[in-house]
């Protein structure tokens, strides 16, 4: 019996070397790809701005933390940041669900639409940007055209900061949606029709049976949902740098322009650097809440 508990362990470990074996080789590239320049990109927030110039390190602890988060644009970029993400993540919510169970109930060309939805998912931000750039357009954009023709006033979106914004929400919309839709629909495919049912015949209309029983057994999706919206739009750079570059007069700056103009027009490396960092560590915080809620719910 011995022999053969100690035959299974030699064989336990003959399989976990090879399992190891098999997976070092794409833990030595993470390790290159990641890793070496995270590293690198930290010893720059932690050294003067000339240093990469100069290719030499000068230590300057962290005066250059301290010197971004002190700084009245990065404050600024951190706002605009906050309103985008809180603004986008609630529109996509409240367009998701209407739209997931409006195809949840099979209406007529419902598998068509789910099609539809999908195509955006499948466009690059940075292409996104610049077809919703084009229709924004002044002289000749679509919308404009549109609006021109029903007798409205169409405005020049991007000379004014709140309509700059519009365009912004209204393409990250477009390119965010879907992927909240197709979840949704997924988390409503595998809810219990038994309560539904059961609270059907107690009497409970639509909205007590979407807050009461629909809701409730969705918390899981919508918590996945949230942490991944949440990291990708507090990030977010190509749309804001296609559509208004920041501008005008800085009104759209979110922190990923911030970061990119720090380095590449203001040459100041070590404080662009401290800035990514910061952008780094607040979305691990709220990445880490939304993880905590979603464990404290399960």
């Amino acid at each position: 019996m011995s022999r053969k508990t100690g035959s299974i362990s030699i064989r336990e470990k003959k399989r976990r070397r090879a399992g190891y074996s098999l997976i070092a080789p794409a833990c030595l590239v993470l390790l290159v790809i990641f890793f070496v320049p995270l590293v690198y990109a930290f010893a720059i927030s932690i050294s003067d701005s000339d240093a990469i110039i100069n290719n030499s390190f000068k230590f300057v602890g962290l005066k250059n933390y301290f010197s971004v988060m002190t700084n009245s644009k990065f404050l600024a970029a951190l706002g605009h940041t906050c309103f985008f993400v809180l603004t986008t993540i609630t529109l996509e919510f409240i367009i998701g669900f209407v739209v997931a169970l409006l195809l949840y109930r099979e209406v007529a060309g419902s598998r068509v639409f789910r099609l539809i939805f999908a195509v955006p998912l499948m466009v690059a931000p940075v292409v996104s940007g610049l077809q919703w750039r084009w229709l924004f357009a002044d002289q000749y954009g679509i919308i404009n055209a549109l609006m021109n023709k029903l007798g409205l006033e169409a405005p020049l979106w991007f000379t004014q900061v709140s309509t700059s914004w519009v365009t912004i929400i209204v393409a990250n919309l477009w390119l965010a949606t879907p992927f909240v839709i197709l979840v949704l629909l997924a988390g409503l495919g595998g809810l219990s029709e038994e309560l539904n049912e059961a609270a059907s015949i107690d009497g409970a209309n639509r909205t007590q049976t979407f807050f009461h029983i629909i809701l409730p057994q969705l918390k899981p999706t919508i918590l996945i949902i949230l942490v991944i919206r949440l990291t990708d739009a507090f990030r977010i750079y190509d749309l804001v740098y296609i559509l208004t570059g920041g501008g005008p007069g800085g009104g759209t700056e979110v922190l990923s322009t911030f970061i990119y103009k720090r380095i590449f027009s203001d040459w100041k490396f070590g404080q662009g650097s401290a800035a990514a960092f910061l952008v780094m560590l607040i979305i691990c915080v709220l990445s880490f809440l939304c993880n905590k809620w979603m464990s404290e719910e399960e």
